[in-house]
């Protein structure tokens, strides 16, 4: 049986301080304005009136314009949203996935066995997976009594409770 979630932090007990998302879309559109601003000057210095056609000012204008052209994309590709992503838990195979969804195509970001966790802990219906190191990994939330007995299960079988 695999449990699916989504990696959340709105069901993470009070106590964790929460991410404001507000700042990330204010640094990606700011990215994403800089990025193009930075294009349109490298496309401006070609179209605007009075540029001058020297022949010694052409190198200079062509590099300055690939190197603005390239800075710019590659700052608005930075910028882009990457998708969230989701927390798998294997109960057959005793172990937890990190996967990311694109489009169709699942990316697995890490793999962990359930008996290389450095341990677990449950609040209410959130259980709290930390890594040997004692960094979270995942705060998921069961809600499905079956599947909540089935990972709670795992992880005391593993040892992790």
């Amino acid at each position: 049986m695999t449990a699916l979630s989504d990696f959340m932090t709105d069901a993470a007990p009070s106590d964790r301080p929460q991410m404001v998302d507000g700042r990330r879309w204010v640094m990606r559109s700011a990215q994403t304005l800089g990025g193009t601003t930075l294009v349109l000057a490298a496309l401006g210095l070609w179209v605007l009136p009075g540029a001058s056609w020297d022949a010694d000012l052409l190198l200079i204008k062509l590099g300055l314009s690939l190197f603005l052209g390239f800075a710019g994309i590659a700052i608005m590709q930075m910028g882009r949203a990457r998708p969230l992503v989701q927390v798998e838990i294997d109960t057959t195979r005793r172990e937890v996935r990190l996967v990311r969804l694109a489009g169709r195509v699942k990316e697995l970001v890490d793999r962990t066995a359930m008996s290389d966790l450095g341990g677990a802990a449950v609040q209410g219906g959130v259980v709290s997976l930390f890594d040997a190191h004692g960094d979270l990994i995942a705060d998921v939330a069961l809600t499905d009594p079956q599947t909540r007995k089935s990972v709670l299960g795992a992880l005391r079988d593993a040892g992790k409770l």
